[in-house]
Parts: structure tokens; sequence; C-alpha cells
């Protein structure tokens, strides 16, 4: 069984991802009421002005890729090694996630990525988990 814990970390079971009727993965943040700020996760409250004054929001399935890291080590169950990034998306949120995929010899700063889900480990039994993750674009798909 997953922990509670991991599970709280990665949202697996949360409502910060879902799918559209087409099966398109996407990311729900939250959006002020008062100032507009977007934010990823969802929060209860503006990291910009503090208001409680939130809503939930669909975020953009693409965005461009700002910074990645190759991992080596992780906790047991995480598949290694794995891509940690930060992807900017249009609504003036960065989101730290996987890339999978893709070869980290083949990525750029800004080129563009999407949402999918992706398996990223296993748990203590050696079920698979699941999580949102994002890929390159590929040539034709945007």
């Amino acid at each position: 069984m997953m922990s509670e814990e991991l599970q709280e970390a990665l949202n697996l079971a949360g409502d910060a991802v879902t799918r559209d009727a087409d099966g398109t993965v996407r990311l729900v943040g939250s959006e002020c009421g008062d100032c507009g700020k977007k934010a990823y996760p969802p929060s209860d409250v503006c990291p910009e002005c503090m208001s409680e004054n939130l809503s939930p929001i669909k975020l953009s399935t693409q965005g461009k890729l700002y910074s990645w890291s190759v991992v080596h080590a992780a906790p047991k169950g995480w598949t290694l090694p794995f891509i940690a990034a930060y992807v900017d998306l249009p609504e003036d949120v960065r989101v730290f996630a996987h890339i999978v995929d893709a070869d980290p010899d083949s990525l750029e700063i800004d080129m563009e990525v999407e949402t999918r889900m992706a398996t990223l480990g296993s748990d203590e039994s050696g079920a698979p988990f699941e999580s949102f993750a994002f890929t390159p674009v590929q040539k034709g798909d945007s």
C-alpha cells in the first residue's frame, strides 16, 4: 500500500488532476476571485493576496520547459533515473513534474511539452502508481 504521505505529495487521488471527456489529462489549479492570481496545486488561500476567495480552474494542457534535472537517487519505489522539471503554463503558473518519454539530451529550454499520465514507480506491494507528467510535444501535434 502506498504511504498516505506519498499519495498526498503526488496528489494521486486528489482533485488537482482530471481528464476531459476525450481523455486529455488536465491539471486543476485555483484562481483568486480578488486578485486573479492562478496557482497549482489548488490552494485554499491565495499565495499573492492571502484571500480565501478561490475557485478551481482547469489549466492548459501544454506549457514550456523552464528547467530540468536527471535524478539518479530517490526513495524506494521510484523508477530511476527520471527527469524532474519545472514547466511554465500560459496561465503564469510554474509546475514541478516529471518529464517522460524523452531523452534528456534532446530537451531544450522553452520547448513545448504537454500533460499526460505516467507510471512513476511502484508502492510497497509492487503495484505501479501513476500521476501526471509532461512529455515533449511531437512536431505536428501542437
